[in-house]
């Protein structure tokens, strides 16, 4: 635990750590010495003289004043501490979040991040504040004790010293015992609560199906599986419980047994042996309370753990003399893949795809299901980086682009939108915190939010719920398109960004998109692109608005060009158009 703690402390903090590490050891030697001078306190009141006890009785009170002088002094060091990383750890993991690489970023490890930064602070500051400081001194106190009674009886000494790390690897024994079945009988009480909340929330399909009872379904195994969890829980901590008795009743044996020979040799007086025995008492008591703080010592740990996974997290290399991206307005950029392979886990999805998208055209990313569209949008925004071949931008890899400029100079609008709690406003303004009021109806109108607005009785400070919840598929999408415009990125990316949208609006806004990729400056037509875009399209209303077309199938680029000229080739791209054209044209009939 010390060195993941130490691991999790901002180098600033760490030579005050090692003075509270410090205080704790010199405390837990004055805790100890008040135990052992209970031996020369009983030896002198029941001899000869009793009133030599009283020298014994005024060490024993410095040295207990000692010990609260320097457990205040830990205390208030693991306080200003945990404070640190309270106040600290928060920012330092969404740093890191912010800089991870995407494709790290999966539902579990999404969920782990979640868990982890819902509490780490409270739980770090509250760990060291109430849990090293007991922590330390119950594992340390039983060698303290030995090395103490070193100066009573040497042989008691050192078998107490030997005892200690039996007696602590028959606890972490029997502890580990417990607590793998203990995290089995959580994961499958987190298991049966995911599975509650779906059975709740799938009642129609499910009544639908004729299968709204329990039994058979998920949730019934979820709790099968947690009752199998909780027997299994039982059974082990049975196992456990008498690994320890059996080894505190020997180390109290052994310890017994020798005090007891080294009074028949003489070595030791009637009480002298009498006080051994209640400082062995002592002795044992440090693995109770560990064994009582092993619940809370297991979650700390366990957030240690996610935190440190977080904060280790994959980065993506930064070029030693990172090149600026030029991202003004009206400097569209080409895009190029060489070569590309992707293959994360050993399964291909990209494999040799190159292909090349001109400075402000709109290029539509086609092909089946699988084929590695998406991924190559993830290449380009720099989600992944490949695992051969190059990506770049204006001819620059996005491996030495400078980051800032790079996700400067492009916008992303998602299939699978996600809008953040709070307005319809705010969501929109993300895109451009600065942006005018003017811009941001302008942002509207291209992607027919302004519809929306008219529409809610709020307008634009309509909450939207987690996730913009209260609002439909279409709407969403269409915000965060609005979002993407008012960005102004000379890059935009979309990936099936109108899946969820009409086919009237999405007319509306690709007509839109693409008005607003011409600067009006003259250029043959009267207009010159300030823009590129790529689109990852499903829909041939879709690829119909693009002047440019990549068909991909099996991780390579198997056809690039206008849509036209493909078209007239007949390859694949033509099939996928045909099939898309004889799909509009399906009628139900009845059976004659």
């Amino acid at each position: 635990m010390i060195a993941r703690l130490t691991a999790l402390l901002p180098d600033a903090e760490r030579g005050r750590f090692r003075r509270y590490l410090a205080l704790v050891v010199a405390g837990t030697l004055l805790r100890a010495a008040t135990c052992v001078t209970l031996v020369p306190i009983i030896r002198e009141l029941f001899g000869d003289r009793p009133a030599d006890a009283w020298p014994w009785v005024g060490v024993l009170t410095l040295v207990t004043a000692a010990g609260w002088f320097v457990d205040l002094r830990a205390a208030r060091n693991g306080i200003a501490i945990g404070r640190v990383l309270m106040e600290t750890m928060h920012e330092r993991l969404v740093d890191r979040l912010a800089a991870v690489s995407i494709g790290w970023l999966d539902a579990d490890r999404t969920n782990l991040a979640q868990r982890t930064l819902a509490g780490v602070g409270q739980s770090l500051y509250s760990g060291m504040t109430n849990l090293v400081l007991p922590i330390l001194t119950a594992t340390l106190t039983p060698y303290a004790i030995g090395l103490l009674l070193l100066a009573v009886s040497w042989p008691v000494g050192l078998v107490a010293l030997a005892c200690a790390p039996l007696l602590q690897l028959a606890h972490r024994a029997s502890d580990r015992l417990v607590r793998a079945a203990d995290r089995e009988a959580a994961a499958a009480g987190a298991e049966v609560d995911l599975r509650v909340v779906e059975f709740a929330r799938l009642q129609p399909v499910l009544r639908a199906f004729g299968r709204a009872e329990a039994e058979g379904s998920a949730l019934g195994e979820a709790v099968d599986a947690q009752h199998r969890s909780g027997v299994r829980l039982l059974g082990r901590s049975i196992p456990g419980q008498v690994l320890f008795a059996i080894a505190s009743q020997l180390a109290l044996l052994l310890l017994g047994a020798t005090a007891v020979a080294r009074w028949s040799a003489g070595d030791l007086s009637v009480p002298e042996t009498i006080a051994i025995f209640v400082v062995i008492v002592r002795y044992l008591e440090p693995f109770t309370e560990l064994a009582d703080l092993a619940g809370a010592t297991e979650a700390m740990a366990s957030t240690m753990d996610r935190t440190a996974l977080l904060l280790d997290a994959p980065v993506p290399p930064v070029a030693a003399t990172p090149t600026r991206l030029d991202a003004a307005p009206g400097r569209a950029p080409s895009v190029e893949l060489r070569d590309v392979t992707f293959a994360p886990g050993g399964t291909p999805v990209l494999d040799g795809a190159s292909l090349t998208i001109p400075a402000g055209s709109v290029t539509a990313v086609v092909g089946p299901s699988g084929a590695g569209k998406t991924k190559i949008l993830s290449l380009v925004a720099r989600f992944v980086d490949p695992d051969g071949g190059a990506v770049l931008l204006d001819g620059v890899d996005v491996r030495d682009l400078d980051p800032a400029s790079h996700l400067g100079a492009l916008a992303v609008v998602f299939q699978d939108v996600y809008l953040f709690e709070g307005t319809l406003r705010e969501n929109v303004v993300r895109g451009n915190p600065d942006a005018t009021d003017d811009a941001i109806e302008a942002a509207a109108a291209i992607a027919r939010v302004d519809e929306i607005v008219a529409r809610l009785p709020d307008g634009w400070d309509t909450r939207v719920g987690e996730g913009g919840t209260t609002l439909s598929g279409g709407e969403r999408q269409r915000i965060s398109i609005a979002r993407a415009v008012l960005k102004d990125a000379p890059l935009l990316l979309l990936d099936e960004a109108t899946s969820a949208i009409d086919a009237e609006n999405e007319v509306a806004v690709l007509d839109a998109l693409a008005a607003a990729g011409a600067d009006g400056s003259a250029d043959g037509d009267g207009t010159t692109a300030r823009r590129t875009v790529v689109i990852v399209a499903h829909r041939e209303r879709t690829v119909a608005h693009a002047d440019h077309v990549v068909f991909v199938e099996a991780g390579r680029v198997v056809e690039s060009g206008t849509p036209q000229e493909l078209l007239d080739a007949g390859g694949r791209f033509a099939g996928w158009w045909r099939d898309r054209e004889a799909g509009t044209t399906w009628r139900l009939a009845p059976t004659p």
